[in-house]
This record gives structure tokens, sequence and C-alpha cells, in this order.
């Protein structure tokens, strides 16, 4: 059995304010960056502490943070969030921010550079500093392709009349994204429709079901009665591409497809 450790982190980062003193007993050797993940809301959490490394109250006062990238063009600009109550140890300091998911839109994946102004409860303006050693800039890392893109349906609603049916045109199944138990879903949307859906697959590339019928192959067959709403079916394999043929049962012989809005097909 493999097992793989995984780790829900709070992130703190600590920032310091100068106060009154020279103290300066601990000094901060190593400054990590913030990774930031595009697709998801960012939520990381500054510190505040003077040169001797205390946490300081920060109610009341008001925290802006601005991101610029490498050209130190503004990228973002955010408020953070006082968690501090001033009273309570465990928050002391704290000031949260959240990058959402339509933020991370704005910034490319690579590296960023963050100002922070601080203006306390008396109006009082003051840069806070990433380390002790007066370094202003908070390191920012963007970090994009960590959750698979999402890739819309194609939709087909356009079919031509034949005598064999309404048939769709060639749509690519993807074959070199696929292993060999390849997953396609289906999603017919119906408005009282009665007949069949039929799907055909080839291997050949360039081709149309009504011109090179010889180079396609019968693949599933759902058959609908008075049929409303969204229809869902599955079905696998490697194909090169794939073809909807709609048989409608009617009593007349319209050239007009009835009772299906459109396909959308994933493969």
């Amino acid at each position: 059995m493999q097992y793989n450790i995984g780790y829900k982190l709070t992130n703190l980062l600590d920032v310091f304010i100068h106060t009154s003193g020279t103290v300066r007993r601990y000094e901060k050797v190593y400054e990590r960056s913030i990774k930031l993940y595009k697709e998801i809301d960012n939520t990381f959490t500054l510190v505040v502490r003077n040169q001797d490394q205390k946490a300081q109250f920060v109610d009341g006062s008001t925290t802006v943070l601005q991101i610029s990238d490498t050209d130190n063009k503004l990228k973002l600009t955010k408020v953070g969030v006082v968690v501090d109550d001033g009273s309570s140890t465990a928050t002391k300091g704290n000031i949260s921010f959240t990058i959402t998911e339509s933020d991370m839109l704005s910034l490319a994946a690579g590296y960023y550079h963050g100002a922070i102004k601080h203006t306390d409860s008396s109006g009082n303006v003051h840069l806070i500093y990433a380390d002790t050693r007066y370094d202003a800039a908070v390191r920012f890392e963007v970090i994009d392709k960590t959750f698979p893109d999402l890739v819309d349906s194609t939709e087909i609603n356009s079919f031509s009349y034949t005598a064999n049916g309404h048939i769709s045109s060639t749509v690519s199944a993807n074959p070199n994204q696929n292993s060999n138990q390849a997953l396609h879903t289906v999603a017919v949307y119906t408005n009282s429709f009665t007949g069949q859906v039929h799907v055909y697959g080839t291997m050949s590339t360039s081709v149309g079901f009504t011109s090179d019928r010889d180079e396609f192959y019968k693949i599933t067959t759902q058959t609908y009665s008075s049929a409303n709403g969204v229809k869902y079916f599955n079905f696998t394999g490697i194909h090169q591409g794939v073809v909807f043929v709609i048989v409608e049962n009617q009593g007349d012989s319209s050239t007009v497809l009835g009772g299906i809005d459109k396909i959308l097909y994933r493969s």
C-alpha cells in the first residue's frame, strides 16, 4: 500500500515595522516567497513584528498591499483584513489577505514583489519591511498549471439532411489525448424527441460521413421515445473522429430536424 502525506498549512509570513529603540537581537536569515496558485483563492496572513521580533498590535489600522511585476508595473492592489482585535495575543499583529481566483487572472506565472503601506490607528503611515535587513519587497511566485485546464465541450447544433438522417460534421475525438479505454461523454438536448441517435467513428482524417461512408463504423445507438431534457450517454475507445446521425420517427418526411436542439460532446 502506498501512502502520500498531504499538508493543510496556515500561510503565515513575518513582516517588520521599526519601533523606537535599536534592539536587534534576532536576524531573519531566510526569507521565503509566498506562492500564489492560479484557479483558486489564495489566502495568507502577515504577522507584523518589530525589530526585536515581537508581534505588534495592529487593531484599528489599515494595510494596503501593492503587487508589481519584474518591470515594476503595478498589477494588483489589495486591502488587508485586520484579524487583530487588540486584546488577543493569538491574533496579535495578524493581517489577512485574499488574492481571489479572478484576481489571479491578471497575474501570469512568474515572480512578483509586493510593497506594504501601513496606516496605524493614529493616521501615521509606515513602510512595512519584509525582513530585519530593511528589505521592503515581499516576494511572490505565481504558479500555473497546478490544476488541469478545463476544456469546453464541442457543441453540435448544425445537421445536414440526407436519406440516412440528419448528419453532423466529423468531430475530432482527440486520439492523441486518450488511452485505450478513453471515455467519451455525450449530452443530447431533447425536446419531445422520438427516434435514434447513432454515433459513428473513423480512424481516417479529413473524411465526411456522406462522401466517405466506408471509412466509418458504428460505435453505439441510443433510442428515445418522447424524450425531454438532457439525455447523457458514454462510449469508450480510440477514434480519430466521430459523427452523429439522427433518425427521427415521424409520419412525414420533413427535412427540418425537430426534437433535438443540440449535442454536447467531450472526448
